[in-house]
């Protein structure tokens, strides 16, 4: 049992190692994912402003010569003269007023009638730079940036549209070049800060689990050092419990409250001892064994009934349909105990506690739930979410008395967080309660076919 147990410490200790790791390595991969984008969008939209300032400033220059030339223009033809080419990485088309695209410069002659398509779509606007891309499918891509202006003469006669462009091939294959290296330097990075992040998490682990092992030596040792003068005090009341005839009327209600506050004592010995094992969260998942859940129930029922009779109460059971539960059926039936031990001490005399148990689906999902059932004094909406913290007590002087530590039901709380349950608490003043333990069928609880 010590050797599972201190597996699943380490196993524990592993997952929130494992857990920081990744936290801390998804934290730093979101940072670099913003970083990439905002050096892409910045670069590039530098590289737009760079290439659209140096377009704009052809466009001008070409405005300027077809001005220059526009007095050479026929009146038959309508054409203005052809230039040499100014740049091979630029296109000039100009659109006359016959709508009759001229040529003056081309990038690519093989692509003029997939620019000119183009070109027709573009609605001409002053200073306006459009990126378009031509991808024939027996042709290479071309990423085109286009600047448009309209001329007209001095007597402000529409003369025709220059569009100017220019091919950023070159310059997109260079962009997607730098994210495609900067992807990759940022992978090698995040393995590199899970290695890294994954030995400093282990180091910072270190004096957590040397911390935590000196608290688990404490707690062993402090229920040795504790059981040893309540087992002295049980067996010097043992002896006066013998001799009790000759006791005094006050000896004998003293020995009465030695009796009573040593069980207290050693119950609430008991419950912190248990919630210092449940607090590793992994008691579920040790000593799992198969019962059947009927016999279970009707188990507890008989183990509970004698107190029951003392106020005139009873158990009784609304389900009796057979099939086997796996899990950990001491904690399984440390919880139910707890809930059934509250619903008879907060339960009128003449009473009927009532335990139900189903198998549900909720969201596709398959859960196990078991119902206690009182018509007790009923828990007020404001005190329903604190019953569960630690030495809490909804009525302290009646508590006190019946020997409730204010454990239990933090007990219980724990056990189901073990299974990977909830408690869902129905209660109205006056009226009773009902508390449904709801545990999800998996692993660490499974529902079984009778066989």
């Amino acid at each position: 049992m010590l050797d599972i147990q201190s597996k699943n410490e380490t196993s524990l200790f592993q997952q929130i190692s494992k857990q920081l790791t990744f936290f801390n390595l998804r934290i730093l991969m979101i940072f670099i994912i913003l970083f990439n984008i905002s050096v892409g969008v910045v670069l590039s939209f530098y590289i737009y402003l760079d290439q659209k300032s140096d377009l704009i400033a052809v466009l001008k220059a070409e405005v300027k010569e077809v001005k220059i030339n526009a007095s050479s223009l026929t009146t038959d033809n309508n054409t203005t003269p052809r230039k040499h080419n100014r740049k091979k990485v630029y296109f000039n088309y100009f659109l006359n007023k016959n709508n009759v695209y001229e040529i003056y410069d081309e990038t690519t002659p093989g692509y003029t009638i997939d620019i000119e398509k183009v070109l027709n779509k573009i609605n001409p606007n002053q200073n306006k730079a459009v990126i378009k891309r031509i991808a024939p499918h027996d042709k290479e891509e071309l990423n085109l940036m286009i600047v448009t202006e309209k001329i007209f003469d001095s007597s402000n006669h529409y003369i025709g549209t220059i569009y100017s462009g220019k091919d950023l091939s070159s310059v997109v294959y260079l962009i997607k070049q730098f994210i495609s290296i900067s992807f990759l330097l940022s992978i090698i990075f995040c393995f590199m800060a899970y290695y890294f992040g994954k030995k400093i998490t282990s180091q910072a682990m270190e004096p957590i689990i040397k911390s935590y092992k000196e608290q688990q030596e404490f707690v062993e040792n402090a229920s040795h050092e504790l059981r040893t003068p309540l087992s002295v005090l049980q067996a010097g009341i043992d002896v006066l419990n013998t001799e009790q005839d000759r006791l005094s009327d006050f000896g004998q209600e003293t020995l009465s409250d030695l009796k009573k506050e040593l069980s207290d004592t050693r119950n609430l010995v008991h419950q912190l001892l248990f919630l210092a094992r449940l607090d590793n969260k992994q008691i579920a998942k040790v000593n799992i064994e198969e019962f059947r859940i009927d016999t279970f129930t009707e188990q507890i029922q008989k183990a509970w009934q004698y107190k029951a009779t003392e106020k005139k109460q009873h158990i009784h059971m609304m389900n009796e349909e057979q099939f086997i539960i796996k899990a950990n059926q001491e904690s399984f039936k440390q919880l139910i105990s707890i809930l059934v031990d509250n619903a008879l001490k907060y339960s009128f005399e003449q009473s009927t506690i009532s335990l139900n148990y189903y198998v549900m689906i909720e969201k596709k999902a398959k859960y196990f739930f078991f119902e206690i059932i009182d018509n007790g004094i009923g828990i007020a909406p404001e005190l329903q979410e604190k019953i569960f913290n630690r030495f809490f007590r909804i009525e302290e002087h009646r508590s006190r008395e019946e020997g409730n530590t204010g454990l239990g039901l933090s007990i219980a709380k724990s056990i189901i967080d073990s299974f990977h349950g909830e408690i869902i608490v129905n209660s109205e003043l006056g009226k009773g309660s009902t508390f449904t333990i709801k545990i999800p069928i998996s692993k660490l609880f499974q529902v079984i076919k009778n066989r």
